[in-house]
C-alpha cells in the first residue's frame, strides 16, 4: 500500500526510453517535443526550458547542473508511473553535456538523439517571429555558447542519432521524418500519419494531421548503437 504521496509503480516490467531532441535555439525544439507526444505510445514530455525559469538566469555550471539534476528527476517519475518513452530537450547542446545528464539516469535502456538542422537565414527568421519574443540582447547572450554541434554526431556510442534538416519543413513534415526513422518507438515505417485528436497539456484541443507529403525531405541520417 502507497501514500497519497508515493508514485505508484506499475505491475508489469516497463521499459525505460529516452527521445532526446537537441538543437539550436530556433531549431524547433519545442515545437517539437509538443507535436511527437501526441504521436508517442506511453509517453511523457519535458521541455527544460519549462525548467530553467530562474531570476537571474546566469547559464553558468551550476544553472546547467540543476537544471540537468531538475529533468532527470522527472524523467525517473515518469519511468516509475509507467510512461515508457520521455521525450526529453532544451538541456543541453554537446555531446559531454549529454554524458553529465547520462550518470544521472544510470537505469536507461534506450536512447535515442534527435538532433534538429536549420539553416542559419531560417533559424534567424524563427528567433525574430516567434511568439516567444526575445531581444537583440538575449539573442546575443544565447549565441555566445550555442554554436552549432558537431561532437553528437561524430560520436554516437550509447545512443541512435537521427538528424533531420528542418530548413523549410513544417513542424508536421519534421514530425513525420522522426516518427518514420524510429520504428522501435513508434512502429513500423509509415506511409502517412493518420489524424490524431489530442488534449494539448494546457488544455486547448488540436488535431494533427499528417498525409503523404510532396517533396518530403529526408532525414539526414539514421545511424549509432542504439543504446
Amino acid at each position: 500500500m502507497t501514500s497519497s504521496n508515493e508514485i505508484a509503480y506499475p505491475s508489469r516490467s516497463a521499459a525505460r526510453r529516452l527521445i532526446l531532441v537537441t538543437g539550436q535555439e530556433g531549431a524547433g525544439k519545442t515545437t517539437i517535443i509538443r507535436a511527437l507526444l501526441p504521436h508517442t505510445p506511453r509517453g511523457a514530455r519535458i521541455d527544460a526550458e519549462d525548467l530553467g525559469q530562474v531570476n537571474p538566469c546566469l547559464f553558468d555550471d551550476a544553472f546547467w547542473r540543476l537544471l540537468r539534476a531538475n529533468v532527470a528527476a522527472l524523467v525517473r517519475n515518469y519511468w516509475a508511473a509507467g510512461f515508457e518513452n520521455v521525450i526529453a530537450g532544451s538541456f543541453f547542446t554537446t555531446r559531454d553535456d549529454f554524458l553529465r545528464f547520462r550518470e544521472l539516469v544510470p537505469e536507461v535502456e534506450e536512447v535515442y538523439m534527435v538532433q534538429l538542422l536549420v539553416q542559419p537565414h531560417e533559424r534567424r527568421h524563427r528567433r525574430l517571429t516567434r511568439a516567444k519574443r526575445t531581444t537583440q540582447e538575449w539573442r546575443d547572450m544565447v549565441d555566445q555558447f550555442d554554436t552549432v554541434d558537431t561532437t553528437i554526431a561524430d560520436n554516437q556510442d550509447g545512443y541512435r542519432y537521427v538528424a533531420v534538416d528542418g530548413t523549410g519543413m513544417t513542424p508536421e513534415q519534421t514530425v513525420t521524418a522522426i516518427v518514420r526513422e524510429l520504428p522501435e518507438i513508434y512502429g513500423p515505417r509509415l506511409s502517412n500519419i493518420q489524424d490524431t485528436a489530442y488534449m494539448c497539456s494546457d488544455g486547448v484541443a488540436a488535431t494533427r494531421a499528417q498525409t503523404h507529403l510532396p517533396g518530403e525531405r529526408p532525414v539526414l541520417g539514421s545511424m549509432g548503437s542504439g543504446r
